[in-house]
């Protein structure tokens, strides 16, 4: 049984109203490609609604692999926490992917009954993160670099300073050449903390364009990752060192 909490994370009528957005196709219509413009249009569209209490993070949206008409959200609550949401039409059987997910309520989207529910989505919720990467999208997955000379990016706060730095290379990526980049390790950090949480914000900014994990040093396997995602020989052709309570302006200066 999916439990319910009487001091719900997200607000109902938030998440009705992003429902509205997503699940504005006609009945019956077949499913559009879920691809960044069609994100983008989605987002478009939430920006005139007055979210109260909860932040979309459109370039996250992902389609349930099992129940297409369902879809997956990075979203914020009031205080910050980051949650995923699961958009799905009530005829749709509910997802085993993430167990013990907060039933935010049922609706109706015009004449469709609406069933959302919530899991926390935080850099040490790993389980659910390896699912999400694993059997909902594995473009979000660290690859290997090859020989190409690649930018070397090491933060001293991961989960503050990453998801800026992605808004910043996704930024560079649409007005210059695309180039390879690495995320290291630096003295004292844990390579799974680190991994977990450059795959959380790879997921939130809806980075699917590859990026390449190093370590100075071998990396034992990581508990519940299928192969090694440190890399110790890599053509680095630039480090940037990312400090704590940097800006997100700060970052894109650095990364430029």
């Amino acid at each position: 049984m999916t439990p319910a909490l009487f001091d719900l994370p997200l607000r109902l009528g938030d998440a009705s109203a992003l429902a509205g957005v997503l699940l504005s196709q006609p009945a019956g219509a077949p499913l559009k490609p879920l691809t960044d413009e069609y994100r983008a249009r989605l987002a478009a569209r939430a920006a005139a609604i007055p979210f109260e209490a909860m932040t979309p993070h459109f370039p996250s949206l992902e389609r349930d692999p099992v129940h297409p008409s369902a879809f997956y959200i990075c979203v914020d609550a009031a205080d910050g926490a980051p949650f995923l949401l699961r958009v799905a039409p009530a005829s749709t059987p509910s997802s085993g992917l993430f167990p013990g997910a907060i039933l935010i309520g049922r609706t109706f989207i015009k004449d469709l009954e609406v069933v959302l529910n919530a899991v926390p989505f935080t850099p040490a919720d790993e389980a659910r993160l390896s699912t999400f990467s694993d059997q909902v999208e594995k473009a979000f997955q660290p690859r290997a670099a090859g020989s190409r000379p690649v930018l070397l990016i090491q933060a001293d706060e991961p989960a503050a300073a990453l998801p800026a730095a992605f808004a910043a290379l996704r930024k560079l990526h649409r007005t210059s050449a695309p180039q390879a980049f690495a995320f290291g390790l630096t003295e004292g950090q844990h390579p799974a903390e680190l991994f977990f949480t450059v795959l959380w914000a790879a997921i939130r900014t809806g980075w699917r364009e590859g990026y390449t994990l190093h370590s100075a040093a071998p990396v034992l396997p990581l508990p519940g990752v299928r192969r090694r995602p440190f890399e110790t020989d890599l053509n680095i052709h630039r480090t940037v060192r990312l400090p704590a309570g940097i800006g997100r302006e700060e970052v894109s200066g650095l990364l430029a």
